[in-house]
């Protein structure tokens, strides 16, 4: 029988970084999956912080909001959990580059389409490897009321990617035909 996390692995549509970040990951502990989970939590929360403050009327910010406050419980509940199994521990300080680490790097602003469907996109990634870092958990842990918790903690990621696929491809399409626009423009002006 296949367990969560090999099932969404084969899932189509999730990227090869991704996968490989959970391939890697499987091999540390439990204490250090979890470290990474919190950290995940922070960077979520943070991303939606970001786009709700930066995002102008017309767009979800009131999603994003909603989206920041289920991520912050995210990361009350992964902490409790923490706790119960560590405890009087500190979370471990892991070395994977991090989605905040690569949104921050970028220096992403929000003044065109673009920026917005690149901000989306990294959403999109950090959302699907944290519902694949929630799956590990649950077949990890044998408690069954941790098991329960992270199978709604992936769920919920879930519904947050397909969110932001959503946004995301209503925006492409935006963009496309803004491009279209402009290279018909461009061929009538080159015809004269």
């Amino acid at each position: 029988m296949s367990s969560a996390l090999e099932l969404f692995m084969r899932r189509a549509g999730i990227k090869d970084e991704v996968r490989e970040i959970l391939k890697e990951l499987a091999k540390y502990s439990l204490k250090d999956i979890l470290s990474y989970a919190l950290k995940g939590e922070i960077d979520s929360t943070e991303l939606y912080r970001f786009l709700s403050e930066k995002l102008p009327e017309g767009y979800p910010t009131e999603r994003f909001r909603e989206f920041m406050k289920m991520e912050e419980d995210h990361d009350r509940k992964v902490m409790e959990i923490f706790e119960a199994l560590f405890p009087g521990e500190e979370p471990s300080e892991i070395r994977f580059k991090t989605w905040s680490q690569v949104f921050r790097e970028g220096d992403y602003r929000l003044e065109t389409v673009r920026d917005y469907l690149d901000v989306l996109s990294i959403g999109m990634d950090a959302e699907q490897l944290s519902e694949g870092v929630y799956l590990m958990l649950h077949d990890l842990l044998e408690n069954p009321k941790h098991k329960k918790t992270f199978l709604k903690l992936a769920e919920d990621e879930k519904y947050h990617y397909e969110f932001l696929k959503r946004e995301y491809e209503f925006y492409s399409k935006i963009e496309a035909e803004k491009a279209l626009r402009e290279l018909i423009k461009e061929l009538k002006g080159s015809a004269r």
